[in-house]
């Protein structure tokens, strides 16, 4: 649907993984839980100091991070929504909205 390269590698990657027939619903409920993972090692990471190498600690928040992007792109490849441009278009209405 989407002309937008990381929607599409994102969208063609999981239909690799066999996840290309999900419904919207089923790609909300897999981006609330991978939501919840990245608050979790968020958590860990600046609430109980959780001391681990530092390559392992940025692993995890990076990866966490990843599968909510991957989760959201193909959320919005299901609705028919181009993510990079709705998200720009987003940022001019907040510019409008917030500057002072």
């Amino acid at each position: 649907m989407s002309d937008n390269n990381i929607q599409s590698t994102v969208c063609d990657a999981r239909e690799s993984w066999h996840f290309g027939n999900e419904n919207p619903m089923l790609l909300l409920c897999g981006l609330t839980c991978e939501v919840g993972e990245l608050a979790s090692a968020i958590r860990a990471k600046y609430v109980y100091n959780k001391e681990l190498p530092p390559d392992e600690d940025k692993s995890s928040l990076k990866h966490e991070m990843a599968d909510v992007a991957i989760y959201l792109y193909a959320l919005a490849e299901k609705c028919g929504i181009d993510l990079d441009s709705a998200i720009k278009s987003k940022i001019e209405i907040n510019n409008k909205r917030f500057k002072k």
